[in-house]
This record gives structure tokens, C-alpha cells and sequence, in this order.
């Protein structure tokens, strides 16, 4: 009789807890995840927080929080993960009344992109581990890891070249609506200058003189095809690096920088343009910009933007082009904004092994070593 009654007993809390886990297993359970930071330089360390909170008295003997990321966010602890084209974790933890738990895991950014975390599965157990129950919860959470930085010294040399003319060019620029006198005409001098009223009066020819005005620019020009089937991927990463890294040595010298590529997002569409800025604040809107491309739009996108900016074509900018593909379809464009009045600097990042032949004056090569990130 005693036993008949055990038996009874256990059974009734069995269905008992049963119910209660499943009527009470999600009332004030909480979780998040969350990233550390909006965005991170390639190769940095950041982390990403987890948080359970079980704020009830019904204890959860056994949780499992489940997420899974791109692995190009590499973490350290790899316990409890499997790595496939994705990180995927399942942490096990036992979360009693009124508990909160927290943890980090750090993790580097190894590769440029935007990285989602965009849910998390949580399954529970009851007290008996014979019932399971299960949700999945919508985050949304997401890190930029922006391009990586070339190496400075070999920055610093490109700089040295045709790019270093953007003051030349900033001291050539008059502002018409800051008169400041006249001068005598010399050979050389542009016939809108000649001021017609003061030659006449004089005798002699006049020209007006203005006051330089500092509305010089930088427009940074990026072309996603290349040359070469052979690794198109370290290619593109090389482009998207030097454009990161020459934009950040411009604003640094609080010159306004403008961007264009034919690059598109993971859904398949060109991404919103970052505006023009002259702050260290727009090198990280512009980066952003970087780091969600996934492909290019094609060689024909590109040649058309040339003949687009051909039709606003100013003195005042620097025409910064940076393409691997340096086909004589691309250079006919290119050599046609120079004509127009355009300052035009073309750098071209090619393979050590491929070779790369400078046709214009404007061509400078940029070499990546070899096939191998």
C-alpha cells in the first residue's frame, strides 16, 4: 500500500510539474544578444553578450541558448560550436528563481562585411527532462567589420604621387564672386578674365583677379570587375581596402570626400550612396557603405557613371579612380573626363604574378603579392 502510494505520488507531480512547465516556462523569461559595438576595423576584438533572466519562482532546470552567425566573426571560446559556413552555438545553462545570467564571448573580426545574429532558439526542459519546449526568438542584431587598412608606408608613397596635386589644384580654383583687382594680361590667361571695360578705358588689355576659394574635392571612383578571373574575390577586397584607406587620408586632411562604386548588397541591389563630408566622422559612414558590398553591378554600371560625371565635370575635384580592370573601354571614358577639365588619378590593383602596363599618364598599379589573402 505504502508503494501504490509512492507510485500515485510521483506520478501526480510528474503531470503536475508537467503542466507547470508547460503553462509557465516563457512567463518572464527574457534573453537578449547583443554586440558591444555598431562596427569594428578588420582584426579587431569585440564582443557579443548574452543575457537570461527567469524572473518568476519556477525554476528552468535545464535552457538552451541557441545562435548562429557568420564565421567570419571567429570566436575564441569554441566550446559547445560547430563551424560550418556559419558559427553555430548551443549553450546549456540551469537558471534558478529570480536569476540572471549573463556572458561574453569574444570574438575577432576577421573578414570584412555586415554580420547578423538574426535569432536565437530557446529550448527548456522540464523537471524531469521528459518534456521539451521551444521558441524562437527575432534579435536582429548586427556589427559592421569594416575594410581592412593597407599598410601605411605603402599609403603614404600612392600619396606622394599624382594624388598629392589636390592642393595644386585647390590654388588653381578662383571664386568669381570674390573680386580683388586687376593685372595687366598675360600670354596664357583665359579670355573670360579679360575685364572689357577696364582694357578699354586703359589702352591696355586687363584681367580680373578673384580671391582662391577652398571648394576643391575628392571624388573616389570604384570599379568591382577586374582583369582577371584568377581570384576576383582578393581582388575586390584589395579595392575596397585602398578606397577605405585613401578616403581616411583625405578627411584626415579635412578635405571633402564623395564615393561611387557599382557594388550591391546581399539582396541583389545597389546600396544607398554615402554623401560628401570633410569630417573623420564621414570615413565611418563611408565604411559602412564598404563593408555591405557583396558584388559588383557590372563593368557597364561603371562606364556609365563615368559619362554621368563627365556631365558635371568640375576643375575643382580630383577624379580618384580605382579599378582592377583597366581595359581600353574603361581608359576611352577615363581619358574623355580628363579632356573635359577633371583631375583624374587611376590606381589599379593587380597580382604581382599578372604584371600590370601603365598605357596613360594618369595609370599608377597597386600590387598584391599573390592569390592568397
Amino acid at each position: 500500500m505504502h508503494l501504490i502510494f509512492v507510485i500515485i505520488s510521483i506520478i501526480l507531480i510528474y503531470v503536475l510539474q508537467k503542466n507547470l512547465y508547460h503553462r509557465y516556462w516563457k512567463k518572464g523569461l527574457s534573453t537578449q544578444i547583443r554586440f558591444d559595438r555598431e562596427y569594428m576595423e578588420c582584426g579587431e576584438e569585440a564582443e557579443l553578450g548574452l543575457t537570461i533572466v527567469n524572473d518568476k519562482a519556477l525554476p528552468l532546470p535545464v535552457l538552451h541558448f541557441k545562435f548562429s552567425v557568420d564565421r567570419a566573426l571567429r570566436f575564441k571560446d569554441m566550446e559547445n560550436s560547430v563551424v560550418t559556413d556559419y558559427y553555430h552555438r548551443n549553450d546549456a545553462f540551469s537558471v534558478l528563481s529570480y536569476q540572471k545570467i549573463k556572458r561574453s564571448l569574444a570574438f575577432t573580426g576577421s573578414e570584412r562585411g555586415f554580420f547578423r545574429v538574426e535569432s536565437v532558439n530557446v529550448t527548456v526542459r522540464d523537471f524531469f527532462l521528459s518534456a521539451t519546449f521551444a521558441e524562437t526568438r527575432r534579435e536582429d542584431q548586427g556589427i559592421y567589420v569594416f575594410p581592412r587598412k593597407v599598410d601605411p608606408g605603402r599609403l603614404t608613397e600612392l600619396m606622394r604621387g599624382r594624388v598629392g596635386e589636390l592642393p595644386a589644384r585647390r590654388s588653381l580654383i578662383e571664386d568669381p564672386l570674390s573680386f580683388r583687382g586687376l593685372r595687366d594680361y598675360q600670354p596664357g590667361d583665359p579670355r573670360r578674365s579679360i575685364n572689357m571695360k577696364q582694357s578699354a578705358r586703359t589702352g591696355k588689355w586687363k584681367v580680373n583677379l578673384y580671391e582662391v576659394t577652398l571648394d576643391a574635392r575628392v571624388r573616389i571612383l570604384i570599379n568591382l570587375d577586374t582583369n582577371s578571373m584568377i581570384r576576383a574575390d582578393v581582388l575586390l577586397e584589395q579595392t575596397l581596402s585602398l578606397a577605405s584607406s585613401i578616403a581616411r587620408h583625405f578627411l584626415s586632411k579635412k578635405e571633402r570626400v564623395s564615393i561611387w562604386s557599382n557594388g550591391m548588397g546581399e539582396n541583389g541591389q545597389p546600396l544607398n550612396l554615402p554623401g560628401e563630408g570633410a569630417e573623420m566622422s564621414h570615413a565611418v559612414t563611408i565604411d559602412k557603405y564598404l563593408a555591405e558590398i557583396m558584388t559588383s553591378t557590372g563593368k557597364d554600371a561603371f562606364l556609365e557613371q563615368l559619362r554621368a560625371e563627365r556631365s558635371k565635370v568640375s576643375n575643382a575635384v580630383l577624379y580618384l579612380v580605382i579599378s582592377p580592370y583597366y581595359k581600353e573601354d574603361l581608359l576611352t571614358e577615363t581619358d574623355q573626363l580628363l579632356k573635359d577639365g577633371g583631375g583624374v588619378f587611376f590606381v589599379v590593383p593587380y597580382y604581382r604574378q599578372v604584371g600590370m602596363t601603365a598605357s596613360r599618364p594618369y595609370l599608377t598599379g597597386w600590387e598584391v603579392d599573390d592569390y592568397a589573402e
